[in-house]
């Protein structure tokens, strides 16, 4: 006959407990974490006026935004601005890129990220094995939020793409034209020549990809389709309806553009229909 000690007892009675679920990793590659787009994390990108955001922070708490404002320090060498008239939000730069964006103080730019209320006073929790804070936890693969301070803007962006519009606002003075190599494009991603846009023989490396701007295509060298928050198949047809801004140095060859990119961002796509591989 066996003998359940009091203690036992009490331990069959007792549920186990869950672990709490640990956030999906954007971009990462883990057998327990599969990858996450930025898009499927966040939503979609809303274009909004930053006053909306500024003042209506809750209703885009978690959310993927793009917006426009001057930047202006607000934390020396930790956090910035981004304001337009009475609105202002908090810049939340990745990690080690706050120097870079520093340099764009008092520039007008379009700002991309994901939107989320600083908290009051947030906690710490166990999280993948680890004591983190409770933003962390919450979204792992943005910086952790700070807690709100009096004089700090209750809403933060955590930035994924920054861009200067050319009008130096502090100064007044224009930027002038950019030289080839700090040229920027924008247009639709269209995989290793998926839709034959290019002629074939044109390409250089088999990583190369192209991008369909407004005034044609080119060749994107040098960087794959990928970025922060995200990463294109290049042999994907159901990718070609993304867009992405590229930054870099543009060649022209035998009437064909190359550019060798130094920077990847996906962007919202503009008013219309993208342009449709043929069959």
């Amino acid at each position: 006959m066996r003998v359940t000690t009091p203690a036992f007892a009490l331990l069959l009675l007792t549920p186990l407990q869950a672990p709490n679920p640990s956030p999906p990793r954007i971009g990462a590659s883990s057998p327990e974490l599969p990858p996450v787009d930025i898009e499927e994390a966040y939503g979609p990108v809303q274009v909004e006026e930053l006053e909306h955001v500024a003042f209506n922070g809750a209703s885009y708490h978690r959310r993927l935004v793009e917006t426009r404002g001057v930047v202006a320090d607000l934390v020396p060498g930790r956090y910035l601005q981004l304001q337009q008239g009475t609105a202002r939000v908090m810049l939340i730069p990745p990690d080690g890129a706050y120097a870079d964006h520093a340099s764009m103080v008092g520039m007008d730019v379009d700002v991309t990220g994901v939107v989320r209320v600083l908290p009051a006073r947030q906690g710490s929790v166990m999280c993948r094995g680890v004591n983190v804070p409770e933003s962390k936890c919450e979204d792992w693969d943005l910086p952790i939020l700070p807690d709100a301070q009096p004089q700090w803007p209750p809403v933060s962006i955590a930035v994924t793409r920054i861009v200067a519009r050319g009008t130096d606002r502090g100064s007044g003075r224009g930027r002038g034209p950019r030289g080839p190599a700090d040229a920027g494009v924008v247009g639709q991603f269209r995989g290793a020549n998926l839709c034959r846009d290019l002629p074939r023989e044109t390409r250089r490396d088999p990583a190369d990809w192209v991008l369909l701007a407004a005034d044609g295509p080119l060749w994107v060298t040098g960087r794959r389709p990928e970025g922060s928050g995200f990463r294109l198949d290049a042999a994907s047809r159901g990718d070609t309806g993304r867009w992405l801004a590229v930054t870099g140095k543009v060649q022209v060859v035998g009437g064909v553009r190359y550019m060798k990119a130094g920077k990847v961002a996906m962007v919202a796509r503009p008013e219309g229909e993208p342009v449709p591989c043929p069959p």
